[in-house]
């Protein structure tokens, strides 16, 4: 039994590198837990096998609802460990069932049953659910295993979430100048000006691009350009991402114990508040001291740091937790924006003659706005750019699934499905997106297939057959800055470089899936240079 059970769980990690890799960085913690969980005790492979069955057998057990896969206890956790490899063929295949009968179905994971929500009817009364329905945070909470990771406080209480709302996306114009100065800086640091070709590895070089232009808005200078903190920014990307994929491979009752071997998260916390708590307290200080003799701060700074430390001078939030939600930031902002932009990189490598139409664009908008790309209103009349990047998008995103969300009380679907409390549910991104019912010859990249229309198809828009930001109130809240943020770097690019793969390639490299992630090949380089006529 020890075996049999050894060998199940390692089945998740063995079959792909990537993983396997990420859990060797983990110092071995993974495999520490699993010989204390599984050769440690009986009691504990009983208490495991009896969750099992109850898991796919009891209330939550979604009997009435299609299943991709088997169903039967133990098979149906097989088949979810191997969800960790082949979601995009199981995921597809559910959707070509059931989008346009039960527009319902399930499939396995290694800790539960997901309930994927397909076709256009049942994903607009997903969209309509209230929140005493189906739970936005709940949702999230199960997808990054969030409480385990960042702790049941931030799960309770997401207060960065209204500030994206409320300062960043109805301000983004009044941050577009020095967005643009630092995205400008940082190609500069990170790729020169050489007219000769040279190499670079293109996840790594765009995630340090975004980092720095995202933090001038989110820290301001000069810690955005400080190596130490640029590293802890982009470093706990990777935290998350690794903790929650171990975490997510085993039951409930297992994951705190889990959570406490192989989470990296309060390391990482310790290193930021080393770095930038005193600045952070400083800050503090000086904001409850004009908050106290009713004084304003002349020269305050305007950035997402200093609205998390106003929140806590409001509310008496510590100054620990300020720094935790400037990490939550960096963690949803980077990553997501990093590898979006890299998917849409490797088409125009793959593909150079894709710039002309782009470039011709960019200099028409450079002469109508004095030559400034900086303006409050340049990059929004870039529309083979965002065409481009909305189209990129479409074949690729980062996830196979969005609109995330956790049953609160039972809801029942108009095809008569009904989904008791407690469980995770998501719509089918990728199904929807490549559906030829909603796009014309859906699995070919089109890159000007949205030229023309209007704002309604937008990148960082949305409709009931482009969900990649979601849907409905609870949709990304820093699409607009990510979109600003991606067109801006991919204007910059076509203006003053070209851009191919190595040896003259026209091969996109082919995405790397783990779970429903879907990541851009992380070792792939491109070429770029200077232009002569830029």
């Amino acid at each position: 039994m020890d075996k049999v059970l050894y060998r199940l769980a390692n089945v998740a990690i063995a079959e792909d590198s990537i993983i396997y890799n990420s859990i060797m960085e983990t110092d071995g913690l993974l495999v520490a837990a699993l010989f204390a969980i599984i050769r440690g005790s009986w009691m504990a492979i009983a208490l495991g096998v009896s969750y099992m069955i109850f898991n796919w057998l009891g209330p939550n057990g979604l009997r009435q609802v299609p299943t991709v896969g088997p169903s039967a206890p133990i098979f149906a956790y097989i088949s979810g460990l191997r969800y960790t490899k082949n979601a995009r063929k199981m995921l597809l295949e559910g959707y070509a069932k059931y989008a346009y009968t039960t527009g319902v179905y399930k499939v396995p994971m290694p800790d539960q049953w997901l309930v994927i929500v397909a076709g256009p009817k049942q994903i607009e009364e997903l969209k309509r659910m209230s929140d005493d329905q189906v739970s936005n945070y709940g949702g999230i909470d199960e997808l990054l295993a969030a409480r385990y990771i960042l702790g049941a406080d931030v799960v309770a209480n997401p207060y960065h979430m209204p500030l994206v709302h409320a300062k960043l996306t109805r301000n983004l114009s009044d941050f577009h100048a020095i967005m643009k100065d630092e995205m400008w800086s940082a190609f500069s640091d990170h790729i020169g000006h050489s007219y000769e070709w040279t190499s670079v590895p293109a996840l790594k070089t765009v995630m340090s691009i975004i980092s720095r232009t995202s933090n001038r808005v989110f820290v301001g200078l000069p810690l955005c350009r400080d190596p130490e903190f640029l590293s802890i920014s982009t470093n706990i990307t990777l935290d998350i991402g690794q903790s929650r994929f171990l975490i997510n491979l085993f039951p409930a009752f297992m994951k705190p114990f889990i959570a406490r071997l192989v989470n990296k998260v309060p390391a990482r916390l310790h290193e930021a508040y080393s770095k930038i708590g005193s600045m952070v307290e400083a800050r503090r200080q000086h904001a409850e001291e004009c908050k106290q003799n009713k004084e304003e701060w002349e020269d305050k700074p305007n950035d997402f740091l200093m609205w998390l430390i106003d929140e806590g001078v409001k509310h008496g939030y510590t100054n620990e937790s300020t720094v935790l939600y400037l990490l939550m930031m960096e963690f949803v902002a980077l990553h997501t924006a990093a590898m979006s932009f890299t998917h849409a990189l490797y088409y125009l490598a793959a593909d150079p003659s894709l710039a002309a139409p782009m470039r011709q664009e960019v200099d028409a908008v450079l002469e109508e706005e004095g030559g400034d790309l900086g303006s409050r209103t340049a990059v929004s009349k870039l529309r083979h750019i965002d065409s481009f990047l909305r189209e990129s998008q479409r074949l690729n995103g980062t996830n196979a699934t969005t609109v995330w969300r956790k049953t609160v009380k039972e809801i029942t679907f108009s095809s008569g499905i009904t989904i008791p409390p407690g469980v995770f549910l998501s719509a089918a991104a990728t199904a929807t997106h490549l559906d030829d019912q909603h796009y014309p010859n859906a699995n070919v990249f089109d890159p000007w297939r949205f030229v023309g229309s209007d704002n309604a198809r937008s990148f960082a828009s949305m409709s009931a057959d482009y969900i990649a930001f979601g849907q409905g109130r609870h949709a990304c809240p820093g699409r607009h800055f990510a979109a600003y943020e991606m067109k801006l770097m991919l204007a910059h690019i076509v203006l003053y470089y070209d851009v191919r793969f190595p040896e003259g390639s026209n091969i996109r490299p082919r995405n790397e899936w783990i779970g429903s992630s879907i990541i851009p090949d992380r070792d792939a380089h491109v070429l770029l240079r200077k232009r002569t006529e830029a």
